[in-house]
């Protein structure tokens, strides 16, 4: 009897021992597909949402996607939350807007839907009311039906590529499901859903452009697989520096995977089928000469820039820029301007929001920080400065940008196309026409059965 108790304790203790590991893992799986997916990106380093997503159509909020009962998804079944991530449908809110990269989260696994929401169910709850998102009319949810049924595939992430093998293939789910990378480096057609014939070939989101993830040379054909891993891992490299989201998206996101996880990405993005940008100037060699004695003294202070008034790119680099990228922009704290490509890129954009914004960033225990300079620059000097930088060290022969592209750039605004522009108005012109009709159709009834 002694015996036959000792083994049913013992049985019973390691069926325990095996379901702890077992819901060990699960979790670990589960922060595992947060961080990938980069649910703080949009949720907050908490998840408690709130913060609103700029988009062409207006402020979209984040939802709260802690456990609380009351203001995050506490009651949500997994079913509902495989359902908000497949089909982009929540419980409370109904039909969801596409800035919840749903059509490319429709591809993630059953397994992984089922961590994700164990892992959500176990951080720390927070209260936290989300305020409502109103796009308003005709930008309604209801209209999410009809834009679904023509760019939803449910359960197949979209712009996925052909793969061969296993590397391949989970560098696919990394980069189409999980990133959704093409939530940013695909251009979107006349009803803002991404363009499959142009997939991850670069688009503008915000102000910023988010380059050619393709393997063509002005893509990141250039590239070697070195040079890429340092980029997702560090945020850097000698011929880019992440800005914006993408330097969040490293600091949150891909510097926390592993080297084989990013030996995949890579993989799958040399498979991704090569298109063509505009093209960038080779980084000139031997670098650029300035002569220091050519210029107008740089000013005292580079805090008084703004008061200063001067228009001359040169004086306002030596002024700002030459402690950290050196005279001849070769680089001393800073990296080598004429290497980068965001100041020989066909698109200003991203180097006039790091000029007027910085970057400040955490990522592999470093502080990578540049000081924006918009509180002591306007946008014309903002303009001269970019227009100086691109010209003397990255060799663009281009009056851009000046100041009203300036002005448009750090609008934040992402370009729609008229049909999105125009949309309100369309619309109600639409019912007016439609009342109309009614109207003349009841009109001819009423005076025919007289």
């Amino acid at each position: 009897m002694r015996k036959a108790l000792i083994f049913v304790t013992l049985a019973l203790s390691t069926q325990w021992a095996c379901a702890q590991q077992s819901d060990t893992a699960t979790l670990e799986r589960g922060k595992y597909i947060a961080t990938a997916a980069d649910c703080a990106g949009c949720h907050g380093p908490d998840l408690s949402g709130g913060a609103p997503i700029a988009s062409p159509l207006g402020a979209i909020y984040a939802s709260n996607i802690t456990p609380d009962t009351r203001t995050g998804i506490g009651g949500w079944s997994e079913a509902q939350l495989r359902d908000a991530l497949r089909k982009g449908r929540a419980p409370g809110k109904g039909w969801l807007y596409p800035a919840m990269p749903y059509t490319s989260y429709t591809g993630i696994t059953d397994a992984d839907v089922s961590a994700l929401y164990a892992y959500l169910q176990s951080v720390p709850a927070v209260s936290h009311e989300v305020p409502a998102t109103d796009l308003g009319f005709p930008f309604v949810r209801p209209a999410m039906i009809a834009w679904n049924m023509l760019y939803l595939k449910e359960g197949q992430a979209a712009g996925a590529q052909p793969v061969q093998g296993p590397s391949q293939e989970r560098g696919r789910y990394l980069v189409e499901a999980l990133g959704h990378c093409s939530a940013c480096h695909t251009p979107r057609g006349a009803l803002m859903a991404e363009l499959p014939d142009q997939h991850l070939g670069g688009a503008f989101v915000g102000g910023w452009h988010a380059p050619n993830l393709t393997s063509d040379p002005t893509g990141l054909g250039g590239w070697s697989d070195q040079a890429l891993k340092t980029f997702l891992q560090k945020g850097h490299n000698s011929m880019a520096v992440a800005g914006g989201d993408m330097g969040l998206a490293v600091s949150r996101s891909l510097s926390h995977l592993g080297d084989t996880e990013i030996a995949d990405i890579i993989a799958y993005l040399r498979v991704v089928p090569a298109l063509a940008s505009p093209a960038v100037p080779a980084a000139a060699q031997p670098p650029a000469h300035v002569n220091p004695d050519t210029i107008e003294g740089p000013i005292t202070g580079w805090r008084n820039l703004a008061n200063n008034g001067t228009l001359d790119g040169a004086v306002l680099y030596q002024s700002a820029c030459a402690s950290c990228h050196g005279v001849d922009g070769t680089g001393t704290a800073g990296p080598d301007l004429g290497r980068l490509r965001d100041v020989r890129s066909a698109h200003a954009n991203n180097l006039v929001q790091v000029i007027a914004g910085g970057i400040d960033l955490h990522i592999d225990g470093k502080h990578i920080l540049m000081p924006g300079f918009s509180d002591q620059m306007n946008n014309e000097q903002i303009a001269a400065l970019a227009r100086y930088v691109r010209s003397t060290f990255g060799h663009v022969p281009s009056a851009d940008p000046d100041e009203q592209q300036v002005d448009s750039i750090l609008s934040d605004k992402t370009p729609v196309s008229w049909l999105i522009n125009y949309a309100p108005a369309l619309a109600w012109t639409g019912i007016a026409v439609l009342v109309l009709l009614v109207g003349w159709a009841i009109r001819r009834i009423s005076t025919k059965r007289r």
